[in-house]
């Protein structure tokens, strides 16, 4: 058998395999923006495949990031869900902060309110209230019971941060990450790849083209934090067309 073609062939399912994990685990946050018509609403600070990072745009004033459902769905599948979770993260505490009562919020999920969720500070062996950590993380969820609260293309969810904390002036941030969908038996839904890694795999792709180092190719599969499951996708596949190689040598 070609050694050349047996290459060629792992090389291509490899990517193929390293593209599915990809788009299986990512979310399609490139478009996540301010609610309500207003800019004022929010300040994104950063998007990529696993998470959209964000904060007030004044101290006191309420954070609300908004996503489109079908930009993170394909329209076929809007109407199969029937739950979704995610995590929500605080990062920027310091313990000389006023702790005040703490941070809190929740999510308009289309067409109800998710469970939401409050982070309380710590206390001391005397009762007084500050923040112990520089991050705090709890996981907010949403349940789609009746048979009208269905997904739609014009769907928007809007993750909110009520507690009018004064995130600007603490550098406080916060971070949706995680965030999965699923079907009445409990499946997940998957979701759309991340729309702001097409320049990254463009880069990637033309960077194969221009050297002849095998690392290319892994980089192109591991510059994001999926891309441990693509990494291992990859070495699955290519462990296979070690073994055909080997195979096609004793032939000979």
């Amino acid at each position: 058998m070609n050694m050349k073609k047996i290459i060629s062939c792992a090389a291509a399912v490899a990517m193929t395999a390293s593209l599915m994990a990809i788009a299986a685990d990512a979310t399609n946050w490139a478009n996540a923006s301010y609610a309500d018509n207003d800019p004022n609403t929010v300040s994104i600070v950063s998007t990529d495949e696993n998470k959209v990072v964000f904060t007030a745009t004044s101290d006191g004033a309420q954070a609300k990031c908004r996503v489109s459902a079908i930009d993170l769905l394909e329209e076929e599948d809007l109407a199969k869900v029937k739950s979704a979770s995610w995590t929500v993260t605080y990062d920027g505490f310091t313990s000389d902060m006023d702790p005040g009562n703490g941070v809190g919020g929740g999510t308009y999920f289309a067409v109800k309110n998710s469970t939401g969720y409050w982070i309380s500070p710590d206390y001391d062996d005397d009762g007084n209230a500050y923040w112990g950590s520089s991050s705090y993380s709890v996981e907010d969820s949403a349940k789609f019971l009746l048979p009208t609260e269905v997904l739609s293309t014009d769907s928007e969810l809007v993750f909110i941060d009520w507690s009018s904390y004064n995130l600007v002036s603490n550098n406080i941030t916060v971070t949706i990450s995680d965030l999965k969908f699923f079907d009445e038996d409990g499946n997940e839904v998957a979701q759309k790849a991340y729309a702001g890694a097409v320049a990254a795999d463009t880069a990637a792709d033309t960077a194969a083209d221009t050297t002849e180092a095998a690392p290319a190719a892994d980089s192109a599969t591991t510059s994001t934090s999926t891309g441990n499951a693509a990494a291992a996708s990859v070495a699955a596949v290519m462990a296979v067309a070690g073994a055909a190689a080997v195979a096609a040598r004793k032939r000979k």
